[in-house]
């Protein structure tokens, strides 16, 4: 039997959603009236950095196309003596820090520089166009490998190939950062490796190819320099 306190205990109305909703509304327009302070601020905040956000956006698009035209400029008019060149686009890329074109003007400089036999230079110079993550970025680490190879570097020079093998997308530039790794694995005698290298290069290359024919040979010469009778990779 229900206790007294339970039996007289009224029942509940129930609420109409209709009158939920309001009530809700009436509550944070209530607590909106007792907070506005901070509900002006929090909007004014985030307005704020909408809009910046936006700024950024349209003034990098704007950057990016006055680099792009501004380097186009600098291509058609570089000088024929080699200093004046590798001077014009320094100066283009201390104008545009932080932009592609700056890391293909890098590129272009450091090509002048190894041409040069300048190759210590033509490596600072390429640093941070490697490091940058931008659209030419893994071009620019092949550069800086091959300006390692050139300064002596010979270590660093193939970690740089070896990372820029396992970075790239697309299989030409994998085979090539390859190549050049086995290379300078041959150079140091180091024919065991160098095989290695040749082997996965074959990976990518359809049987019958020339391509694929000349990685072979180098295989071939490879194995027989490191006393390994292994038979080419399928």
């Amino acid at each position: 039997m229900a206790s007294p306190s339970v039996a007289r205990r009224a029942p509940r109305p129930e609420v109409n959603s209709d009158d939920v909703v309001m009530m809700r509304a009436a509550e944070l327009a209530e607590w909106a009236r007792r907070n506005a302070r901070a509900v002006i601020i929090a909007t004014v905040a985030v307005l704020l950095a909408v809009g910046a956000a936006l700024y950024y956006q349209v003034y990098k698009s704007q950057r990016a196309a006055r680099a792009a035209g501004a380097y186009l400029q600098v291509q058609a008019g570089l000088p024929n003596d080699t200093t004046q060149a590798i001077r014009a686009l320094q100066t283009f890329t201390s104008s545009y820090p932080g932009t592609s074109e700056a890391d293909e003007a890098r590129i272009a400089a450091a090509q002048l520089l190894m041409a040069k036999g300048d190759a210590a230079r033509a490596v600072e110079t390429l640093r941070p166009a490697a490091k940058s993550g931008s659209p030419v970025s893994l071009q620019a680490r092949y550069a800086l490998g091959a300006a390692l190879a050139q300064a002596g570097k010979r270590q660093e020079a193939m970690d740089t190939f070896l990372e820029v093998a396992d970075d790239a997308e697309l299989g030409y530039m994998k085979r090539n950062a390859l190549n050049q790794a086995a290379l300078l694995r041959e150079q140091a005698n180091d024919w065991k490796g160098a095989a290695d290298l040749y082997r996965q290069m074959l990976e990518g290359l359809d049987k019958g190819t020339g391509d694929r024919t000349i990685v072979e040979l180098h295989l071939s010469e490879a194995q027989a320099r490191a006393g390994v009778a292994a038979p080419a990779a399928k």
